[in-house]
């Protein structure tokens, strides 16, 4: 099973060349390396150059962004499996791929695992659970891209990155394809990357765009529910502990969330009161 890398980058250096060394030194070889950089001014495309591995494809041009970046690098994969390592982002230890692909059997849509997350004095172990349903995409986070195997005919049966988005189209990509598309997934048990907290979607001043465009893409990709999400969030916000146990018990069974939601409409209008 081949897998391909990819790898994109703008005027980072220093964290380029942490991320190249790290899939260069795997154990796993039969992997396609992909590296999309966006006509960087740093250095970087001397870095790029001169990096030599037996399955490459490098690119260096101007882009509009972090997601038509990965589409451009999408382009590029020939691997049934897509790994995007971005620039800083290091794989965990040099036989992390050997491991990963022995525990992909090629019948899901993501196979995902857990990721390190770095800080300053310590790395903290981010993990992952076993069922992805509504209350883990809307109230904790996303799938850690580092260390997330996507099928590559994913892409092409339901589309790429949405590339009007600056943060969270990878969010948008995997909450559309697993709630509307039924994509099939499957959790490893691996730590599988160390992620770089240098980026875009990591700096506290972006956290408000973030926000609007989690609610862009809610409104597009479930239009229905949108009005309902916004209703249970104010009422998340009043009891949460509560809100959120009933949601989780909910979550698997969309009559008893339509029970929910009305008992939460009679909630809020006696809030209102």
């Amino acid at each position: 099973m081949q897998i391909s890398i990819v790898t994109i980058n703008y005027n980072n250096k220093v964290g380029l060349e942490k991320t190249l060394t790290s899939v260069a030194q795997q154990t796993h070889k039969d992997i396609q390396y992909v590296i999309i950089d966006g006509a960087s001014t740093d250095g970087s495309k001397n870095i790029i150059e001169a990096f030599e591995y037996n399955n490459v494809v490098k690119v260096s041009e101007p882009d509009s962004g972090i997601y038509n970046a990965m589409n451009k690098g999408i382009r590029q994969c020939t691997g049934d499996y897509l790994l995007f390592l971005n620039s800083g982002d290091t794989l965990r230890d040099i036989k992390v791929m050997e491991e990963a692909v022995a525990k992909i059997k090629g019948n899901k849509d993501f196979y995902y695992g857990d990721l390190a997350v770095q800080f300053e004095n310590e790395d903290r172990i981010r993990t992952y659970p076993e069922l992805l349903d509504f209350y883990f995409f809307f109230s904790k986070g996303s799938l850690p891209h580092p260390s997330l195997f996507t099928k590559k005919s994913l892409f092409y049966d339901i589309g790429f990155f949405r590339e009007k988005f600056k943060i969270v189209g990878d969010w948008d990509f995997y909450v559309n394809a697993i709630f509307n598309h039924k994509a099939t997934y499957e959790k490893i048990d691996l730590v599988i990357s160390s992620f770089d907290t240098e980026g875009i979607s990591s700096n506290s001043e972006n956290r408000k765009l973030l926000l609007t465009e989690k609610d862009e893409s809610l409104k597009d990709n479930f239009p229905g529910f949108y009005n309902d999400y916004k209703l249970l969030q104010t009422l998340i916000s009043k009891d949460k502990e509560l809100i959120i146990e009933i949601l989780r018990e909910f979550s698997d069974s969309k009559y008893a969330l339509k029970a929910f939601v009305l008992f939460a409409k009679v909630w809020a209008k006696i809030f209102k009161k």
